[in-house]
């Protein structure tokens, strides 16, 4: 599977969000929009009617990215409404109730991800892991920008990539955190299927659209170099 791409929206200019869009679509898999409300971590970020204006004006799958103390029903439902193609929710908040959540959000042709922070395990995803289609993996602490990258997220991939592996199971490992050209490479090796990027792409060029090209030629390399083994 060839590394995707997800810029994330978290560290787009906002003043100038279609344009954001327009520069990214050439290189972007997915597009990631962080959902943060202030409970869950001391952050707000970005909402459900963020994502509606940005469905409207690009066919590229946006990633609802709930760091959200209480996510139930009615906000997924918004935020499928709203033009969500995956939603993103914590582990350690939506456990008793994660079958429910999926059949809705599979019922509305949307993917299902569950995120684990740097202090959860892997395998709590274990009793329901056939219904993830993205396991997303936080390298750094949530909620913030700028974070030093945590070096045991590469044995956490691992163990994900194996954990998949065991269980005949097919979910993409998304890794969210101070991913920079520096890592690429051995988040690649690790078995990483995709990459949110904030400032590791915006922080490439000042120009956008220059941004997500370097971006995308690194990753090209990579994907190329890992096909030909």
């Amino acid at each position: 599977m060839a590394l995707a791409i997800a810029p994330s929206f978290m560290s787009a200019n906002l003043l100038h969000v279609e344009d954001e869009i327009r520069a990214l679509e050439p290189i972007a898999d997915f597009f990631h929009v962080d959902i943060i409300d202030w409970h869950y971590v001391k952050n707000m970020c970005l909402t459900p009617q963020f994502i509606r204006a940005m469905h409207s004006a690009t066919t590229v799958p946006i990633d609802a990215h709930l760091y959200v103390d209480n996510v139930d029903d009615e906000l997924v439902r918004l935020c499928l409404d709203s033009g969500a193609g995956i939603i993103t929710m914590p582990a350690d908040v939506i456990g008793r109730s994660v079958h429910r959540f999926a059949h809705r959000i599979h019922s509305a042709g949307a993917l299902v991800g569950i995120f684990l922070n740097p202090s959860q395990p892997v395998e709590t995803v274990l009793p329901y892991a056939e219904v993830i289609d993205h396991l997303l993996l936080m390298s750094v602490d949530p909620g913030f920008g700028g974070q030093d990258f945590i070096p045991a997220t590469y044995d956490r991939i691992r163990t994900a990539c194996n954990l998949r592996k065991n269980l005949g199971l097919n979910y993409r490992i998304v890794i969210d955190g101070n991913c920079n050209a520096d890592r690429f490479h051995s988040l690649a090796e690790a078995g990483a299927d995709a990459l949110c990027l904030g400032r590791g792409l915006f922080d490439c060029d000042p120009d956008t659209r220059r941004a997500g090209e370097l971006t995308a030629q690194a990753i090209n390399a990579i994907n190329a170099e890992l096909n030909r083994r």
